[in-house]
């Protein structure tokens, strides 16, 4: 691990002017995605933007048949092989090949609306923004699966954190995926895939981008749809995961990328103190108020969605308790010293 670095906090580099109808490069990172890549690759080779000059799909090594769906697309996508396995890494190697002037980064969990790339380009050449995306509009396809979209889509789930429910254009500090002009990206210096723990790439990157004076545009009319996680076990690995990645970037920059994993972190150290310290029934005071507050807000939730409340709730309570673990567990790393993870272990 390399020591602590400062936020570069040098301006950006002027861009020149847009080109009115710019050529784009899709970026899309990949690994064992066979369940998700043959209908997200058939939305992108949909769009209905004239100046798509390529779909860069970036496998990490996948041993599920996904390259193989991939290589047999043909046409404007291509397969790009590489071993850094993680997102940051594919990232990085599709960026570097492309030769569109702007990148619009895709996930393959998710289906893109026809206009998706020309509203991108719009915002981004309307606003002058360096950054731009739509909002992480879930969809979840098994019954768990859209608890979390029901939880995952209201400020009771998830905080404030716009890119999830923002009906309107705004600033904010993060978009779900992106879409930059290249050069901005090499200004940036890309994503980091070294320093961070993985998963970290897009809000560390973000993070960067506005210390050095950048925006970043969230617009509703760039409209995506995101298969969450269907179970239990993947959601919790996950948002475990997503704490890890806040406190590597801490770690980094010395700053979180935004406040709001202090609530779910107030959870677990409140709930923890109480369980050590705490006498009679208040030893379960925390967890049980959080409980009772959680069913409140799935109840809510569920009320306008037709969701079961018990999957919104489930959804719920494991992503504020995994998340609030992520942190606690990333921090003990920073006091003991210890690295984090810029690959999922098992992929060294």
């Amino acid at each position: 691990m390399t020591l602590i670095r400062a936020i570069d906090r040098s301006p950006l580099a002027e861009l020149p002017p847009a080109p009115a109808r710019p050529t784009v490069s899709i970026v899309l990172p990949t690994h064992t995605e066979r369940r998700y890549i043959v209908d997200c690759l058939d939305s992108l080779v949909a769009q209905d933007y004239e100046n798509v000059v390529e779909i860069v799909v970036a496998d990490g090594g996948s041993d599920d048949g996904t390259r193989d769906l991939v290589r047999r697309r043909g046409g404007r996508v291509r397969l790009l092989e590489h071993d850094g396995v993680t997102a940051a890494a594919g990232l990085n190697a599709a960026i570097r090949s492309a030769s569109g002037e702007v990148i619009v980064r895709a996930d393959a969990h998710t289906l893109y609306r026809a206009d998706y790339v020309s509203r991108c380009v719009d915002v981004l050449v309307e606003t002058g923004a360096d950054n731009v995306g739509g909002r992480m509009v879930p969809v979840g396809d098994s019954s768990f699966g859209r608890g979390v979209a029901a939880a995952t889509t209201s400020p009771l789930g998830v905080g404030p954190g716009k890119f999830h429910y923002s009906a309107e254009r705004c600033e904010v500090d993060t978009v779900f995926l992106g879409c930059w002009w290249r050069e901005r990206l090499f200004d940036l210096g890309l994503f980091d895939e070294t320093n961070l723990q993985w998963g970290a790439e897009d809000h560390e990157l973000n993070l960067r981008l506005r210390a050095r004076g950048g925006r970043i545009v969230l617009d509703p009319s760039i409209v995506s749809h995101y298969f969450p996680r269907p179970d239990p076990r993947g959601l919790a690995r996950q948002y475990y995961n997503y704490g890890l990645a806040k406190t590597s970037t801490l770690k980094k920059h010395h700053r979180l990328p935004t406040w709001r994993p202090l609530p779910a972190l107030a959870l677990v150290v409140t709930s923890a103190a109480a369980l050590l310290f705490g006498r009679g029934w208040w030893r379960l005071a925390p967890p049980a108020a959080h409980g009772v507050a959680v069913g409140v807000a799935s109840a809510r939730i569920s009320a306008t969605r037709s969701e079961p409340v018990r999957m919104t709730a489930a959804a719920m309570w494991i992503t504020h308790w995994c998340f609030g673990c992520g942190l606690i567990s990333g921090l003990w790393r920073i006091v003991r010293g210890k690295p984090f993870d810029s690959r999922p272990r098992g992929h060294r």
